[in-house]
């Protein structure tokens, strides 16, 4: 149970009448490709908070670190009437300054004293309960905050008016979300701690989703909800807020500039010591959505490469993606009560693989080629390549 003392953020489950399906976890590139190409753009890089946030470089919770908020908002029409009136129109583009204002305020609550931080409760099923980290280890005394999963619940909510995976609507009637989802081609929204890494540059958090065009929001698409042309328009808003607005959604968690002194190479000079390599671990259709697991997949990656005796950069990109796809499993220890990984059919020792995580190492070296930055390869291993 939740500890009453902690101040607790409610997500509400609000939908009466069954959740809508979930739109399906893809890769970003397919999610992306699916959005099209985008004709008008609003971004906001790097917004920055100091909460307690997740799990820092070492592993433990409850502990304040420094946020970095970034989100790239895609329209499906350009700016035509914004333009030529030289004024903002909010049906075709929004204010980047409200925008940051609603990202920034969806943190104010998690910034109490102590330390220790306000935990992120919720009553809705699977999607926004496993956004919920309020369970301290019987083995610690110090109080938990909430992971970056479930501070990432809480912002998309807030922009959107549902879950992640848009099954589930999670503002209260009086609320309304800060986007229209019809004027949206897609969304992307990233938590970066830039000191949850011991060897790296840090650690980052994004989800990326499409949405269903306007006239299958609004009740004539693919959905099989066929309106009559007398419908009016309160109909509409109303077939339109049962709909999940999603096409699908992508997640991913990037560890990048892990800088690791490295046996690895051809030429005899290079098997006399170890050099420094840069690596930068991306796992894409990422599912897990209770404690964060970061700091456990960086020593994974860590140990490889310190072991490594690899001549090419090609076999030891291969052995890091495969040892993080079939050896690493998520601790059983971290999952908390509200957690929807522990409870995913039993299931806890699945493989990365068998989840349908993709992994993608890039492994760059910098003082192999005298007159260049670096040489890289990159390798993408996982379900579905």
């Amino acid at each position: 149970m939740d500890n009453p003392n902690n101040s607790n953020i409610i997500i509400p489950k609000l939908t009466a009448e069954g959740d809508d399906p979930a739109a399906p976890l893809q890769s970003t590139f397919q999610v992306r490709a699916q959005a099209g190409e985008p004709v008008a753009v609003v971004r906001v890089r790097n917004l920055q908070a100091t909460i307690p946030c997740g799990r820092d470089a070492w592993g433990r919770s409850g502990k304040v670190q420094p946020v970095l908020l970034s989100s790239e908002l895609s329209f499906r029409a350009g700016f035509d009437a914004s333009s030529a009136g030289d004024r903002l129109v909010d049906s075709e583009t929004v204010h980047y300054g409200n925008l940051s204002k609603t990202l920034l305020r969806g943190l104010e609550g998690l910034n109490g004293g102590g330390g220790g931080g306000g935990g992120i409760a919720s009553s809705s099923s699977q999607p926004a309960a496993a956004a919920t980290n309020s369970t301290a280890s019987s083995s610690s005394s110090s109080s938990h905050s909430p992971s970056s999963s479930a501070i990432f619940e809480l912002l998309w909510v807030r922009l959107t008016g549902r879950v992640t995976d848009g099954s589930q609507v999670a503002l209260p009637p009086d609320q309304v979300p800060f986007l229209d989802a019809s004027a949206l081609r897609s969304l992307s929204l990233t938590i970066h701690l830039p000191k949850a890494s011991l060897l790296g540059a840090g650690v980052s958090l994004t989800t990326t989703a499409s949405f269903k065009d306007r006239d299958t929001l609004l009740g004539g698409g693919d959905d099989g909800d066929d309106d009559n042309d007398d419908d009016d328009d309160d109909k509409k808003k109303k077939k339109k807020q049962k709909k999940n607005p999603l096409a699908a959604y992508a997640r991913s968690l990037r560890i990048s500039g892990l800088h690791v002194p490295t046996l690895v190479g051809v030429n005899a000079n290079e098997r006399l010591a170890r050099q420094m390599l840069v690596a930068e671990v991306e796992i894409d259709r990422f599912d897990v959505t209770g404690d964060d697991v970061h700091d456990q997949i960086e020593r994974v990656v860590v140990d490889a490469m310190e072991k490594s005796s690899f001549e090419t950069l090609e076999a030891l990109g291969t052995h890091i993606a495969t040892k993080i796809l079939d050896e690493f499993r998520l601790d059983p220890s971290r999952r908390g009560p509200d957690s929807h990984d522990k409870d995913d059919n039993n299931n806890d020792n699945r493989s990365m693989r068998e989840r349908g995580w993709q992994v993608r190492v890039c492994l760059e070296k910098p003082i192999a080629v005298p007159f260049a930055e670096c040489p890289a390869v990159e390798v993408r291993m996982g379900s579905g390549l």
